[in-house]
């Protein structure tokens, strides 16, 4: 999400309008919610006034406030409101420019980018060509354990007066993608981390106020450099329970709510004073299958891809999606989210056939054995997907032992289970970014798994 978007859409939530809009449901990620009001023009010249709160799912869950390290939704939210891009993405993928006040693609390794005078970030100091030179480089290393390296490429950042060349070792395709994401930071941060201990420090709508009792709030930037917002403070709200978010949304206690499932919808269905977001479709709900031996695992029957082919066979996935998530998500056959460009369904589709999944157990001489799942409450409908995920499995000779963990415990201990019930997205629109999860210094960081082969193929698919 670009700032000039959140401004966007905090423009249409203005005081006068709250009551009409009183609420909005999402049925994917925050971000995808937010850019679906990307469209309202909002005034130039009222001051800022009011508040939104948003419920969430999960709190925040970056190291400390760096946006490059940010993993999960809240991280992208806080992130949208208080740092600024080089470039922004319109919802049709259009690329404009943002802090960079122009660029030009030199060529298909080479991206110049002239950077906007008389920017400051929050704390007052100036923004440079410098802090935009050392955020790209910071993403740009190779050996960054950071999330977001994974927006980046090998390359290198240079400046020449007010310009910023930004040069990668081969062609990149989602590179202005990519620098419509990567937030801008200060140089004196990236040299002292810790000051992310104490808040963000960014150049963009709103500031950081701060962070207590489940509640991250931010406040307008009046001196903002662009279209400023209207709404002057935000509250991000962290409410685990999806029952007690919809109650906070009926009741008019929140004004938004993330993450939400068919219950949720069908409870609002034709009242018009909630509207319902999900244009931009569902991201790819995912079965991550651990390789065993890794972070000093001992092989197990993981390790056997006939193993992994049954339990891919094992589970119906339409009819998880029919009966338990009202069809909300297109089962998608692939491992990327329906709406990236040039999706494409695999052809193997891996049809519910529990005949052929004992048939491969057996062929593999792997029986009645136990594998560990690890879930959260990030998924709508979690615990009926987990139950018919056990269900099938048990039926063809799988015990499964399921664990649900609060958020950041998930994301933190995804190395320790067999299986890890799972939800990703792109944020720039590349499709090799689900692999590039488990590859090299996010690989390790994550997952604590490191496979030179993988990074090889990886790096060889021409991105």
């Amino acid at each position: 999400m670009q700032s000039s978007k959140v401004s966007t859409l905090l423009a249409k939530f203005s005081v006068k309008h709250k009551r009409g809009w009183q609420a909005a449901l999402a049925a994917l990620l925050s971000f995808s919610l937010l850019a679906a009001f990307g469209s309202v023009a909002p005034s130039a010249t009222a001051a800022p006034s009011g508040q939104i709160i948003i419920a969430n799912a999960e709190p925040i869950s970056a190291a400390y406030y760096d946006p490059h390290s940010a993993f999960g939704l809240v991280d992208a939210q806080l992130g949208s409101f208080v740092f600024d891009t080089l470039l922004i993405m319109d919802k049709k993928g259009g690329i404009s420019p943002s802090l960079a006040s122009s660029y030009k693609v030199v060529s298909d390794t080479q991206v110049d980018l002239v950077i906007r005078t008389g920017v400051k970030f929050h704390d007052g100091s100036s923004l440079t060509p410098e802090d935009v030179a050392g955020s790209i480089n910071r993403i740009f290393d190779t050996k960054s354990p950071l999330a977001f390296a994974l927006m980046g490429a090998p390359g290198l950042a240079t400046v020449s007066g007010d310009t910023v060349k930004i040069v990668t070792e081969k062609p990149f395709g989602p590179l202005l993608n990519s620098l419509a994401v990567i937030a801008i930071v200060p140089t004196k941060d990236i040299k002292a981390p810790d000051n992310w201990k104490v808040k963000p420090n960014g150049s963009g709508p709103y500031k950081f106020v701060s962070n207590a009792n489940n509640d991250i709030t931010v406040v307008a930037n009046e001196d903002y450099w662009g279209v400023k917002p209207l709404i002057k403070t935000v509250i991000l709200r962290y409410i685990e329970d999806s029952q007690a978010r919809q109650s906070a949304l009926l009741t008019g206690q929140v004004d938004i709510s993330t993450r939400v499932g068919p219950v949720e919808v069908a409870g609002v269905k034709g009242n018009k004073t909630f509207k319902v977001v999900s244009k931009a479709g569902p991201p790819a709900q995912i079965i991550q299958i651990w390789r065993d031996g890794f972070s000093g695992k001992s092989a197990g029957p993981l390790s056997n891809v006939k193993v992994r082919q049954a339990l891919q066979y094992a589970i119906d996935r339409r009819a998880i999606a029919k009966t338990i998530q009202g069809n909300m998500n297109a089962t998608a056959f692939n491992g990327m989210p329906t709406n990236m460009p040039f999706y494409k369904a695999n052809k193997q589709r891996y049809a519910y056939n529990p005949a052929k999944a004992k048939r491969l157990l057996k062929a593999a001489g792997k029986s009645n054995f136990t594998l560990t799942m690890s879930t959260s409450s990030l998924v709508p409908k979690q615990a009926e997907i987990d139950q018919a995920i056990i269900g099938y499995l048990k039926a063809v000779g799988v015990t499964v032992k399921v664990t649900k963990l609060e958020v950041g415990k998930f994301r933190t201990t995804y190395g320790d289970y067999d299986i890890s019930l799972n939800t990703i997205a792109s944020f720039n629109n590349d499709p090799s970014f689900a692999l590039g999860i488990y590859a090299g210094g996010i690989g390790k960081a994550v997952f604590a798994w490191e496979d030179a082969k993988f990074d090889a193929l990886f790096a060889a698919q021409g991105i």
